[in-house]
């Protein structure tokens, strides 16, 4: 403290010089801001990664709703001849050997048809462009009994074919006679040559692959880099996983060759297949990787240079100040509004900052004062039932608490009444908790005009139940009282259906006693308790006063009933 002020009686000439002002210091933390061109750089190479990555998404996606839609276009072509053939064969039946002509000719000159047939309706073939397969029974085959029963163009999922094994996708449409009876169905093999032209398209990428999966999770067309897992399943695999639980989406994963590619896929129109096209994530990344390690290399060195920098210079140039500033901020922090930094030297940029503290703790020491006497406030207020206006159990108690100290040193009396209106929850069911509001504010005030002259304090106990703290009254006196109080509730007649008398009515127990050693508050309370649960069981709507039994230093005394007189039944 001498310290302090011998320093502050020095004359300001005396006061050392910093080396450096603020600005100063500030220009040399300026020379560190090469930083963020580093971290620019690395942000744009990100945000190329980024742009690669979406571009490859975009063509991939573009590639396989193109190998969809070929085959889209193909189905539409299909369907269109196998309704003509089946009209055809509705009219007029062609003989076996004429019928094999007949479909090798209309095939001729559709690429995309590999195999056309005519079944019975037993799902046996009679004719075909394919002489293998005549007599072969498809009646098991869902798409034929899709297109016997539904009458309409069906579509198998891609399967293997029974004769040559190469996977196929086989259409379907009901021979329908004028009687609108069902006399067979023409199949067509679909020729999954547009597959071969997707994969030519996307191979012209390096890197690029293409596979085809049918419902169940086999591999049953794909890129040359995937001839030999064709026909095997795949489902347990991740990709095949993501690919079969939606109809299209994007996803950056493990082929089933083991190469880690960005892969679109797509569900193929009036099948479960999904067709996916995939471009290796390195190849897309090429060079991009080498150039982002090697700015982030940059960025790390100059990092620890500027850490180092950082670290012995700024020690002395800056940090050293704001620590004593900080450590002022503490100490006010804590509760010491006695802080003065004024009286310290600071160069010109810190003074403010100095001079503001020192206004801080001032202003602090002032706003103090003012929640203190706010929160006396606060604490009566939070002493009050916000129904009533009366006080309410924690004021009750702190009152309680001051009267039986007060009593106990002066060797006087205190008088309690507990009191609670009889059958106020059938009241509260019978009329609702409005009306039950009114009543107890009509309770209350009636309560504190009775006992104006005697009571300190008129307060809500809880629910129905109000106490009344009566202190240097005796038991007579009190019981007389409460008695007046009765009666007063009776006498304002507010309608009871439920009660006995039809009125809203009270019972009450009272105590009086002079504290002794050992006693506390809350003896008197229960006292005072017990003689209202007595009026309560005699009856209701009386008063029950009982002699002091509080006693902790002697042999206990029997209790003496005293009742007021008269009282109501």
């Amino acid at each position: 403290m001498l310290d302090n002020q011998a320093k502050a009686r020095k004359p300001s000439s005396w006061r050392s010089k910093p080396i450096l002002s603020i600005r100063a210091r500030l220009l040399v933390l300026a020379l560190l801001a090469i930083a963020p061109l580093v971290f620019d750089r690395v942000q744009g190479l990100e945000l190329a990664r980024g742009q690669r990555i979406d571009r490859a998404r975009t063509e991939v996606i573009d590639l396989a709703r193109r190998g969809t839609e070929s085959q889209r276009e193909i189905i539409y072509s299909v369907r269109a001849l196998l309704q003509i053939v089946a009209r055809a064969f509705a009219k007029v039946p062609v003989a076996a050997a004429n019928c094999n002509q007949y479909l090798t000719a209309l095939t001729g000159n559709v690429p995309w048809i590999r195999g056309l047939s005519v079944a019975g309706a037993d799902g046996r073939i009679t004719c075909s462009t394919e002489s293998d397969v005549i007599g072969l029974n498809v009646s098991d085959r869902p798409h034929f009994q899709n297109a016997l029963h539904s009458g309409d163009f069906a579509l198998s999922d891609y399967l293997v074919n029974r004769v040559h094994q190469w996977p196929s996708l086989i259409a379907t449409f009901p021979v329908i006679g004028d009687d609108h009876s069902v006399s067979g169905v023409v199949l067509a093999v679909i020729n999954l040559q547009w597959v071969g032209e997707l994969v030519s398209t996307a191979t012209q990428r390096s890197g690029a692959s293409v596979l085809l999966l049918d419902g169940g999770g086999t591999l049953v067309a794909g890129s040359a880099d995937l001839d030999n897992l064709i026909g095997k399943p795949f489902a347990a695999q991740s990709l095949a996983h993501d690919m079969l639980s939606r109809d299209e989406g994007t996803v950056t994963t493990e082929g089933f060759d083991g190469v880690r590619r960005i892969f679109a896929y797509v569900r193929v129109p009036w099948t479960q297949a999904r067709l996916a096209v995939g471009l290796d994530e390195r190849t897309v990344q090429a060079g991009i990787d080498h150039e982002t390690t090697v700015a982030y290399l940059q960025l790390a060195l100059f990092s620890i240079f500027v850490l180092m920098v950082a670290w012995f210079g700024g020690e002395q140039l800056i940090v050293k100040p704001i620590r004593a500033l900080v450590r002022a901020a503490t100490r006010i922090g804590h509760g010491d509004f006695r802080v003065r930094t004024t009286q310290e030297s600071w160069i010109a940029e810190f003074e403010p900052l100095a001079a503001a503290l020192d206004d801080m703790a001032k202003k602090l020491a002032e706003r103090e004062e003012e929640l203190r006497i706010a929160n006396e406030h606060l604490e009566e207020l939070a002493s009050l039932d916000g129904l009533t206006g009366l006080a309410n159990r924690r004021g009750f108690d702190r009152q309680l608490e001051q009267e039986w100290r007060r009593a106990g040193e002066i060797n006087e009396p205190v008088a309690l009444m507990m009191i609670d209106i009889d059958h106020f929850k059938l009241y509260n069911d019978l009329y609702g908790h409005v009306s039950g509001d009114t009543c107890l504010r009509s309770v209350g005030e009636t309560l504190s005009l009775v006992t104006l002259e005697n009571c300190v304090l008129v307060a809500r106990y809880g629910g129905e139940e109000f106490a009344l703290l009566l202190p240097g009254l005796d038991l007579p006196r009190i019981a007389s009282l409460a008695e007046e109080a009765r009666r007063s509730i009776e006498d304002l007649l507010i309608t009871h259906a439920e009660a006995p008398c039809g009125y809203v009515t009270i019972s009450i127990g009272v105590e009086s006693v002079v504290p002794q050693p050992g006693q506390t508050a809350a003896d008197l309370v229960e006292a005072a308790d017990r003689a209202l649960y007595a009026a309560k069981r005699r009856g209701r709507n009386r008063v029950d006063a009982n002699a002091p039994t509080l006693v902790s230093t002697s042999e206990p005394t029997p209790r003496d009933v005293y009742e007021a007189p008269p009282l109501v039944a």
